[in-house]
């Protein structure tokens, strides 16, 4: 077996040990289907990041001189597999809706204001610098479409135009769609619509039209005619109200705003273990915001891998796999638990060590398990292994990545979300998925299929997280390291020639080639010097790990021709198994 990765030899030795106690287990057999019963072709680009306007600068610094290497490495590593899409962004939040553009602002790109409404909702003054800085991190790692929210908080407002007209000189193609209000069926919750005791939906509909036909007036011209708005709330009320019928000519976008369950005042009503449960991502519905808990996410659940890592890979296929076309992950201010990455204390794009957190680890695996041979996209579909869909107790879960066509079957995912600390003998957590023959006609490298491993130390683990056998922890600039670690599983070449089982390791998610291995576009993948390459605030220790996650109170690119889309801004989603509706920021 030909390794793709370098390890020591006492670990080649370790693991060949290893992979024979996992092959003892009993193999799950997978019914793979001849061909994709679903029609939903999405990108590699699928899985992108939202980033909270108020908290921008702490990432990408306060102007065009300041933009941190390391961000760039961060995203170009993620655009490095990517192949022909761009790398998705969104820029909202609350604080897209609250906050105030100052034209004659011009730097720092960003200035807080005095006396924010809430935690979850800091308003900014912001002004021309912050397209300007957008626009070179979009140039600098390769290409990014960026989803930019516009605020419908008051529908009077005169600047909504002067926004989107703006964005759009400066941005031109790394412009996607404006998102038109944020959460627009909380605003009578949160007081913000207080002469109105029933926010319904002819209202939204009225004032949705008063903001977007202020769009057919700009500095960059009308910008209905591109068709690049997004948008609603309760989508069901929505469609049934004419929504769509009223705003076809404009929309590009439904988006939808989606957390499981709620955490903005303080108490939370699940852990890790619900996370687990495969058959708890069901859904109905696409998302520009999303991540595990509202309100900055659970310490010791949001920051493990178990929820940061497999649960948002697998959430992210899930949607995929429904009908979905995008979902955006959501990062807010430094040390709230769910957050990508954690930037350096100082001044904002200052020099200094990052610390990698869970949730960036599902980034790139999800886009380099979505990037398709033919780079055209793939089609998503839930085998329902073990009765995943379902079963709260299973403990396994899996998908099938077909090309474009729904013909060929191009990539498994394998879940393995076993606790090994619930079973008397730790060698009966290991899974063995049974791969039939058959699903392997359409590849080229029967003999060697080449099985990738997002594997970490354990369920709660907030560091110790590995992509390939390669690993952010110890490393402070965001640039991918070989790790030799026992927990950092290597690449490995089976033969499925005649079917083959892979053994997948708890807990871990285990993705197989079947239509070979995607070259990573080694020129969209920055590594700067500038920053060091270890750091003490990753140590491998638990310890530190938690202290990290602290929390407060709580390449060519295929670009949407000139968006302008309003993007259906649906309601803060209730959870689709919970009759509550949650406060999403």
């Amino acid at each position: 077996m030909r390794r793709l990765t370098t390890v020591t030899h006492l670990y080649s030795v370790i693991l060949a040990v290893s992979l024979a106690i996992f092959a003892s287990a009993d193999p799950i057999p997978v019914s793979v289907p001849s061909t994709a019963p679903g029609h939903n072709v999405v990108q590699s680009s699928f899985l992108g990041i939202s980033l909270e306007l108020s908290f921008m600068n702490e990432y990408f610094g306060n102007d065009t001189s300041t933009i941190p290497p390391t961000i760039l490495n961060y995203l170009s590593a993620i655009r490095a597999r990517t192949g022909n899409s761009a790398l998705r962004l969104r820029v909202g939040g609350n604080s897209m809706d609250s906050s105030i553009y100052v034209p004659g602002l011009t730097t720092p790109m960003l200035q807080n204001i005095s006396n924010p409404g809430s935690a979850h909702d800091q308003p900014v003054n912001y002004g021309p610098m912050l397209w300007k800085v957008m626009k070179k991190v979009a140039d600098d790692v390769g290409g990014a479409e960026y989803l930019i929210g516009l605020s419908l908080l008051n529908p009077d407002d005169i600047n909504v135009p002067i926004i989107a007209g703006a964005a759009e000189q400066t941005l031109g193609n790394a412009l996607d769609a404006y998102l038109l209000g944020n959460e627009p069926d909380l605003y009578t919750a949160h007081q913000q619509r207080p002469n109105i005791k029933n926010y319904t939906t002819d209202d939204y509909i009225g004032e949705f039209k008063t903001v977007s036909n202020r769009l057919s007036n700009t500095s960059a011209g009308n910008l209905l005619k591109l068709k690049s708005l997004g948008g609603p709330t309760n989508l069901d009320a929505l469609l049934q109200g004419g929504y769509l019928a009223a705003f076809s000519g404009v929309l590009k976008y439904i988006t939808l705003q989606h957390y499981p369950q709620n955490n903005c005042f303080g108490s939370h009503q699940f852990g890790i273990s619900y996370y687990i449960q495969h058959a708890n991502d069901r859904l109905k519905l696409v998302m520009s915001e999303f991540n595990s808990a509202s309100c900055g996410g659970v310490p010791t659940v949001s920051d493990t891998f178990a929820v940061g890592t497999l649960w948002t890979v697998d959430y992210a296929l899930q949607m995929a796999s429904v009908g979905y076309s995008a979902a955006y992950l959501h990062t807010r201010e430094r040390d709230i638990s769910y957050n990508l990455f954690t930037p350096p204390e100082g001044p904002n794009g200052g020099p200094g060590d990052w610390v990698t957190n869970p949730p960036y680890y599902a980034l790139i695996a999800t886009a380099e398990t979505l990037q398709t041979t033919d780079g055209a996209g793939g089609v998503v579909v839930d085998l329902n292994i073990a009765n995943s869909k379902t079963d709260k107790k299973a403990t396994v879960a899996g998908y099938a990545i077909y090309d474009s066509k729904g013909s060929t079957v191009e990539r498994f995912v394998l879940f393995n979300y076993a606790n090994v600390s619930t079973f008397p003998n730790p060698s009966s957590a290991n899974a063995t998925f049974a791969l039939p023959a058959n699903a392997f006609s359409g590849s080229t490298q029967k003999t060697g299929v080449v099985v990738k491993f997002l594997s970490a130390s354990g369920l709660d683990e907030k560091l110790n997280i590995a992509w390939g056998g390669q690993s952010l922890v110890g490393v402070g600039n965001g640039t991918l390291k070989d790790n030799a670690a026992s927990w950092a599983v290597p690449n490995q070449q089976i033969d499925c020639s005649k079917g083959c089982s892979v053994n997948v390791p708890p807990a871990s998610m285990a993705v197989v080639f079947v239509g070979g291995t995607n070259k990573v576009n080694a020129a969209n993948t920055q590594t700067n010097s500038t920053q060091s390459t270890t750091t003490s605030a990753q140590s491998t220790g638990s310890a530190q790990s938690a202290a990290n996650s602290t929390q407060g109170n709580k390449g060519e690119l295929s670009f949407v021709a000139k968006p302008f889309m309003i993007v259906l801004c649906v309601l803060a989603q209730v959870d689709t198994f919970h009759d509550t509706t949650f406060e999403h920021v």
